[in-house]
């Protein structure tokens, strides 16, 4: 509960500093709208040619993209930018004001700076999926329903646990945002199954950049595709994931020497 308090007054602050400048909030907001009219409207272009994409409906597929948009909406709204400025604070030598809060400094670093105007994308993922399913026609049950929150739920802690990796990469080098704009290019990737892509990228898309999996399988779950032993390995793949770039992050942390040494 001290989390969801600190995590609540970090998006009470951020959302302040939002309204500060309200027409810059509301050209994000309508980015937002732009960009996700602009993947349906693509979506719906390539099903206006074929009705199944190597086994995917148009359905399927807008739940896919709901899906993609919950995740990175999500992970837009408390990570991504967070990191970011973790990063810069060790380039600056301000890291050790955050250190020595008494909280975790990896909820800390992950969490400071929430970005209000990206729950849109949330929002638009939420109604995607609806759409999706009621276009599906199919009924979703109760398994169905708790296998797409819990595979949602694995999805975005793979999405951290990479970007985590990646951002801790700057205690040792300064400078990684070449990595994170690679990241994020396989990110866009996400917007289609993972199993229409050739092997090599379906690989990538599975283990290095797991994107491929943190969209497709929710996907597949809401959809009822998804049988006992694909979430399995999904819970227990997302559970490793976070144990190994915990510890990478306190590696990391322990080879930190401070502004001052």
């Amino acid at each position: 509960m001290r989390y969801l308090r600190l995590l609540s007054l970090f998006a009470q602050t951020e959302f302040q500093f939002a309204v500060e400048y309200r027409a810059n909030l509301l050209l994000d907001l309508f980015e937002e709208v732009v960009v996700v009219a602009t993947s349906l409207i693509a979506v719906a272009v390539l099903f206006s040619h074929t009705g199944v994409i190597n086994g995917w409906s148009l359905g399927q597929m807008i739940v896919l993209l709901g899906v993609y948009y919950l995740i990175q909406g999500a992970q837009s709204v408390v990570f991504e930018v967070s990191l970011e400025r973790f990063m810069e604070h060790i380039r600056l030598g301000t890291l050790d004001f955050i250190l020595i809060k008494p909280v975790n400094s990896q909820f800390m670093i992950s969490t400071r700076h929430v970005q209000v105007a990206q729950l849109a994308q949330v929002l638009f993922g939420l109604g995607l999926v609806g759409v999706g399913v009621a276009q599906v026609g199919s009924s979703v049950g109760a398994r169905e329903v708790i296998s797409f929150v819990l595979t949602l739920a694995c999805g975005l802690s793979l999405v951290y646990c990479v970007v985590l990796v990646l951002a801790t990469v700057a205690f040792w080098a300064t400078r990684v945002e070449n990595l994170l704009a690679i990241f994020w290019s396989f990110l866009d990737a996400g917007r289609f199954p993972v199993d229409v892509y050739p092997g090599w990228l379906r690989v990538t898309l599975s283990t290095a950049v797991p994107i491929g999996v943190a969209v497709t399988i929710p996907a597949q779950a809401v959809a009822g595709r998804l049988d006992n032993l694909g979430l399995t390995l999904m819970l227990v793949g997302s559970v490793a994931a976070f144990i190994f770039a915990s510890w990478f992050w306190q590696v990391g942390l322990r080879n930190y020497t401070g502004a001052s040494a």
